[in-house]
This record gives structure tokens, C-alpha cells and sequence, in this order.
């Protein structure tokens, strides 16, 4: 073995040690310290359960996501992904006999197998909080009420709990008849809050009662967007979602803590098995919640038990992250500023024209010979800079730009965590498959080819899901029309605008794989902690490009 081998961490875990362990104790304890003061007992689950625990019929983490293991008798271990469902199953095997409610917390790892360099740990701290055996909106308000009061006693100030209802969006999907297939896919573009994706998608599967669905994404902000969610609801499910979330901001009311929770019905969880309220805590610093948590009432049937049961759980590592940066910006005294990531080139140019024109400007940047990197508007409070188009979506996700504009193009090839929330209509272009005529019959008769482009995760999305057609994927970085011209590749996958330089080399438009244009994307955290101020970008961008 390597002797370097001996001395690194594989690849997202880390050694913890110093202030910043001394750090992690302190703000576990403090979250123990409030769990057990609420009468909430701590219970251990082991780190290796049976992959069953946490099966694709339960609705938990997705199969490409777990480690697994096989022991000696070839049963199938996986790291525990999520308590969750560790916690149903130790609850229905130990403590539900008498139904009476059941109170526990815990702490411990849980792991991930994400793609690499993305960032991303894949052993983390959770510590959470799961009441069983209560089915009440009062319980609920207990969850989240309990989830501010363990942030506060970490010492974080400024945070926003965001509540929805998965029963919302549920009901809309029953009533339109759409196929739990359609549902889970349709899920990812409502929770993005794409809409021009969700229209696509819709009409892609026939799906007439569009704007019904898609409506759903305009349903975020104070307790007062419930009464128009309630108005819009047009399902005995959905109506009964939102009046759940109207008597739930009661209870918060009578808890102290409404001041601290906002609304999303469009916020939703890649977890099939919450069935009711979801929330989820955001703050500065951190990319993406704190805090996630809502209710499953059918997850303990799993387990041969029928009980209801909500809780959450905090990701000790992102609340130490955020309590840092709470502690810089307090010594810095610094405003938060909107950050802006624009695209290099055309891109910037036309963003900042359709800015000025409501009013958002930056004389710095107008500046030519400017050697800066960030660019401010100190009236406003906001600041700028310009970025690769690969590398915004990376600003956006991780909360260095809290909005970004980049091509449609790099926001599929990224495929990172973000709302894209607006089509800016500008930058129009296709992405194809092009090549010579030759190649149409390799095309008709799904043979195997070579494809060479500048997208690889793009050509291999399109080839495997929607063509079903097995294909070698080359990928190039410079002029990808010269794969079919030195017999690289069969065909290529590439941007075209006007045509013109596969025309004078041989080659044409074979199939068209989507429409491209300039977007708006926007980090999530963002989205909950500046709601009023991105929203009122939003739509006010969204009525010029509507008179362009």
C-alpha cells in the first residue's frame, strides 16, 4: 500500500479535531440538552441495517445513493443513509404496545454515496427528534416549535423555518390522473420551481390540466398566501392540506415562534414517505436546510406497526458551518448583499440590459478596463460578478451568488441543486444531434455509435432515457464537428444557432433533443431567507421578457 494512503481520509469523510470538534460538541450538547429538558428520550441504532430498511417501496434514499455490503450469508447492508426509517423500525419493535405517545431523539452518522467533486461530505452528524404516536397538528407544531428552540439554544439567530403540506401537491396530481411515475417526475420540476420545465414535461405526457399543476409554484411567503392556496384549491385533498396549515400557523402562533416560519406549497422532499406537513430550516451560509423534517403516518406499517409519527433532523456539520459564518459576519459588521453570478460574454451583457431596465444597475462594470472581480452597488445592496457558464450553477448551488443567469444548456450538464425560476428569452438555440446523412440510418435502426460532444451527461440523458439507444460518448472540448469529419464519432451532440458551420462542413440537424435559452436560477436558501426581495425580481423580470 501507498504510505499516502496510510495518512489521507477517503474521499468525503474527514478527521475532526481542535476547536472545531470542541466546536461540534458544544452545539450537540446544547441541541441534547434541549431534546431531553422536552421530555425526549435518546436511543441508538446500529450504522449497518438490511438495505430492505431502506427500500425504494419505502420511499427513502435512492438505491444509487447507499453503500452496500454482504455478509456472510449474503443478506444486503447498507450504511444508514437517514434515520428516519432506523427509528420507525426500532420503535415498532420495542416501545408501541400501549399507543400511548412516544418521544425520541438521537445522533450519529449517516452516509452518502454522492458523485465526487461536487463538495458534498458523505459522512455527516444528524441529531433529530421523532414523536410517535400522535397524529394531532398540535404534535406538529410541537416538531417544528421543538426545531427552532434547539437552533436558537446552538446559537444561530437568524434562520426561517419554511412549512408545506406533500398532501397539496398530491391532491392536484390525483385529481389531474396523472401515474405516480408522472407525479415523482413532475415533483423535481414544481420543488425547482421550473415552471417552463413543468409545461414541457406536461405536454411531453398529454397532460391537458397545466395550469392547475404548475400554479402551485406561486404559493410561498407569510402565513397570508394559505387563504389563496385554499381559494385555488379545487380537491377535497389539497383544501384539507392548506386548513391543516392554517390551524398548524395557529398553534405556532400560541408557541411563540410564528415570526420564525414561512410557507412553500410548492416545497416538496425526494422522501416518498412523509404523507402530510414537511418543513425545513434555512439560513445564511449554508447552501441548502439545516433542518429537515415533516410527518409519515404510514412508514411504521412498514415495520408491522400502524402509528403516525412526525420529527426532524439537524445536520450538525451545516448548523456549526452556519454559526461560523454568523460569527464572521458579526465581527466584519457586514450587510447581506444580493450576490449575482452573470455568465461571461453575451450573456452578462443582456442580463444587466433587462436589470437597468427595472431599475437594477451597476456603473462598475460598465468600466472596460476594470481589473475587479466583484462588482457593487452600494444603494442597493447588491453586488455582481461574472463567472464561466459552467461555474455558476456552482455559485448558485452553493450559496456564493444567491442568483445566477447561464444557459439552459449548462443547467442540465451541471445538474446542480437549484430553483430555475424564469426563462429570460434571450440566447435562443437548440441542442441537437447533428452529423452526416449517412448517419440517419444508424439513428433509425438504434445501432450502436460513437457520439462525440461537449456534453457528455446531456447526450447520455437523451441517447439512454428518451432514445433507449446504447451509444460510446466521446467528450471533447473544442469543435466537436470535426468528430464525424475524422471519423471520431458517428454523430455529435452540440449547440446550434443558425446551422451554418455544419453546412459547410457536411453535416446537418439530425434530431433535435431541446430547445435552449437563457435562465434565471436561484440558490433555495435563498429563495426562503430574501423571499420578498427575489420575488419582486422575479416577477417584475418576468414582465418585461413577457413584453420583449
Amino acid at each position: 500500500m501507498n504510505s499516502d494512503n496510510l495518512l489521507h481520509t477517503p474521499e468525503g469523510v474527514r478527521d475532526l479535531y481542535g476547536d472545531e470538534y470542541d466546536r461540534k460538541i458544544a452545539a450537540e450538547n446544547a441541541v441534547f440538552n434541549v431534546l431531553s429538558s422536552e421530555g425526549y428520550r435518546k436511543i441508538q441504532t446500529p450504522t449497518l441495517e438490511f438495505s430492505d430498511v431502506f427500500s425504494s417501496s419505502i420511499g427513502t434514499t435512492p438505491s444509487s445513493e447507499l453503500y452496500r455490503f454482504y455478509d456472510p450469508e449474503g443478506n444486503t447492508l447498507v450504511l444508514r443513509p437517514d434515520f428516519t426509517p432506523a427509528i420507525a423500525r426500532c420503535a415498532s419493535k420495542y416501545f408501541l404496545d400501549d399507543n400511548s405517545p412516544l418521544r425520541l431523539c438521537y445522533s450519529g452518522s449517516t452516509f452518502s454515496n454522492t458523485k465526487s467533486l461536487r463538495g458534498k461530505l458523505k459522512e455527516v452528524t444528524q441529531m433529530g427528534a421523532e414523536l410517535i404516536c400522535d397524529p394531532s397538528v398540535e404534535a406538529d407544531g410541537e416538531i417544528i416549535a421543538l426545531s427552532v428552540k434547539v437552533l436558537e439554544s446552538a446559537g444561530l439567530k437568524d434562520f426561517k423555518i419554511t412549512v408545506g403540506n406533500a398532501d397539496y401537491y398530491r391532491g392536484f396530481c390525483r385529481e389531474a390522473g396523472l401515474s405516480l411515475n408522472v407525479e415523482h417526475n413532475l415533483r423535481d420540476y414544481i420543488s425547482q420551481k421550473n415552471i417552463y420545465g413543468a409545461v414541457n414535461y406536461l405536454k411531453e405526457q398529454n397532460i391537458t390540466d397545466i395550469d392547475r399543476l404548475i400554479h402551485i409554484t406561486e404559493f410561498f411567503g407569510d402565513c397570508r398566501i394559505l387563504d389563496k392556496a385554499l381559494e385555488s384549491a379545487t380537491n377535497d385533498i389539497s383544501k384539507k392540506a392548506v386548513l391543516n396549515l392554517i390551524r398548524l400557523n395557529e398553534v405556532l402562533r400560541s408557541l411563540n415562534v410564528e415570526d420564525r416560519v414561512t410557507y412553500d406549497l410548492s416545497m416538496l422532499s425526494k422522501y416518498d414517505y412523509y404523507t402530510g406537513v414537511i418543513f425545513r430550516a434555512y439560513t445564511y451560509g449554508v447552501g441548502e436546510p439545516i433542518v429537515k423534517g415533516g410527518r409519515y403516518d404510514n412508514l411504521l406499517s412498514y415495520f408491522g406497526k400502524d402509528a403516525p409519527a412526525v420529527g426532524f433532523c439537524v445536520v450538525t456539520d451545516d448548523l456549526i458551518q452556519a454559526l461560523d459564518h454568523q460569527d464572521e459576519m458579526k465581527r466584519s459588521s457586514k450587510d447581506h448583499y444580493l450576490t449575482f453570478a452573470l455568465g461571461k460574454g453575451r450573456l452578462a451583457s443582456k442580463a444587466m440590459e433587462l436589470l437597468e431596465q427595472m431599475g437594477i444597475t451597476c456603473e462598475e462594470m460598465k468600466d472596460k478596463d476594470t481589473r475587479k472581480l466583484i462588482f457593487v452597488n452600494e444603494e442597493q445592496k447588491l453586488k455582481f460578478f461574472l463567472a464561466k457558464g459552467p461555474d455558476v450553477p456552482t455559485y448558485v448551488e452553493y450559496g456564493a451568488a444567491d442568483i445566477g443567469v447561464v444557459g439552459k444548456d449548462t443547467i442540465l450538464e451541471e445538474d446542480r441543486d437549484v430553483f430555475e425560476v424564469l426563462d429570460l428569452n434571450f440566447g435562443k438555440c437548440r441542442m441537437c444531434v447533428c452529423g452526416p446523412e449517412s448517419a440517419k440510418e444508424l439513428l433509425k435502426h438504434k445501432d450502436r455509435i460513437r457520439v462525440a460532444t461537449k456534453y457528455p451527461k446531456i447526450a447520455k440523458d437523451y441517447f439512454y432515457n428518451i432514445r433507449h439507444q446504447t451509444v460510446d460518448i466521446i467528450k471533447l472540448n473544442g469543435s466537436v464537428e470535426l468528430g464525424p469529419i475524422v471519423e471520431l464519432s458517428d454523430v455529435i451532440v452540440d449547440i446550434v444557432e443558425t446551422g451554418s458551420t455544419l453546412r459547410e462542413n457536411g453535416l446537418q440537424v439530425l434530431e433535435e433533443i431541446t430547445p435552449l435559452s437563457a435562465r434565471m436560477i436561484v440558490n433555495p436558501v435563498s429563495m426562503q431567507m430574501e423571499s420578498d426581495r427575489i420575488k419582486t425580481i422575479i416577477q417584475n423580470l418576468k414582465t418585461i421578457c413577457e413584453e420583449r
